[in-house]
């Protein structure tokens, strides 16, 4: 498992690289978890594969709940940068009466 370059002590709360950071963190578990469970059911070891099969599922369902909060977070983002221009007329166009 190869170290992510995001680290999520490296932003400030609400800093969308922080959950960027979260969900790479979960995701090299879910990789690691994924191998686990190749070799435990090489293993024949069945309690080992539900186990980690388990964790490797509650730790993508983390990891999408946190894409979820980024999208949410990166949409409002952008719903501030957009110029308020859109709910006024524009001073060009011509009046209709």
């Amino acid at each position: 498992m190869s170290a992510s370059p995001l680290n999520p002590d490296d932003f400030a709360f609400g800093d969308p690289d922080k959950l960027r950071a979260h969900i790479a963190e979960l995701m090299a578990l879910v990789s690691m978890r994924a191998n686990m469970a190749t070799d435990y059911a090489a293993l024949r070891d069945d309690a080992g594969l539900r186990y980690t099969l388990k964790c490797c599922a509650a730790e993508f369902r983390a990891a999408l709940n946190l894409l979820g909060d980024l999208t949410e977070q990166t949409e409002r983002e952008h719903q501030r940068r957009e110029p308020a221009s859109a709910s006024r007329p524009n001073p060009n166009s011509e009046a209709r009466l």
